[in-house]
């Protein structure tokens, strides 16, 4: 039904496309006449008005079922909650990904294969709801190149740059290049990056343990969900203005 989505196909087509010889094929196309989902016209078969409503549906929930068969070993103890109700039936549209698994010298860095990507980049917005100390100094790296940069942190990890890394702070808060926004809900997502090159994604667990690996896509679907969740966390954030600065910055002296 998939492959009748773009239109009619004919019996030949419809066979190499299953690799099935016809004897196969036939009773199986027969089950959905019976249905009324296919149509024949001599040798060609298309879908119905009823077949393209079903195999609509259909589409995202193979697309996901593919995804995770991918790699079943990745998704098996990840926390999705994280991910709003409107992107998770379409979690098909990563694929193809791949997943990278970080080397043991580089545990707690990101991976050499997400920082080549991400330095290449003229836009960057970026959600994140755990402190990495080696961020800061990716952070003014970008804004060295002029990259345009919206950072999406949690309550926690605000008040944790606030209290203690307060010159980070000011990199965050004074280029006119760089966007924060602090977001006071809370989230099982670990991280999402997403550029005009890439998008790169890290869960967390059950027990709610940031999982150190990568989920990298740089196909269009993928990357334009990277910036639906994104926006969806930057919509629900409070954006932290450059009058607000001394304020807070004053406030972490204390």
């Amino acid at each position: 039904m998939l492959f009748l989505k773009d239109g009619s196909k004919s019996i030949d087509e419809i066979t190499k496309l299953l690799d099935s010889p016809s004897a196969s094929v036939l009773p199986q196309i027969k089950k959905l006449k019976d249905n009324r989902l296919v149509l024949q016209d001599g040798k060609y078969y298309s879908l119905s008005k009823i077949g393209v409503i079903v195999t609509e549906k259909m589409s995202p929930l193979v697309g996901i079922l593919e995804v995770f068969e991918d790699n079943p070993d990745y998704w098996i103890n990840q926390e999705l909650s994280g991910i709003p109700p409107f992107l998770l039936p379409r979690l098909g549209e990563l694929s193809p990904y791949k997943v990278i698994e970080p080397e043991l010298h580089r545990i707690f860095e990101p991976p050499e294969e997400f920082l080549d990507s991400l330095m290449k980049s003229r836009d960057v917005m970026r959600f994140t709801s755990y402190f990495q100390p080696s961020f800061a100094e990716i952070h003014a790296e970008l804004l060295m190149k002029k990259t345009n940069i919206s950072i999406i942190v949690t309550e926690n990890f605000f008040e944790r740059v606030v209290n203690d890394y307060p010159e980070e702070l000011e990199n965050f808060l004074f280029p006119e290049n760089s966007r924060l926004f602090v977001y006071k809900g809370s989230s099982s997502l670990a991280s999402v990056t997403v550029t005009e090159r890439f998008m790169a994604i890290t869960l967390t667990d059950k027990k709610g343990r940031p999982d150190q690996r990568f989920l990298i896509s740089s196909e269009k679907n993928a990357i334009e969900w990277g910036k639906e969740l994104c926006t969806y966390y930057r919509d629900l954030s409070e954006e932290i203005q450059k009058e607000d600065a001394a304020r807070f910055l004053s406030g972490s002296e204390k």
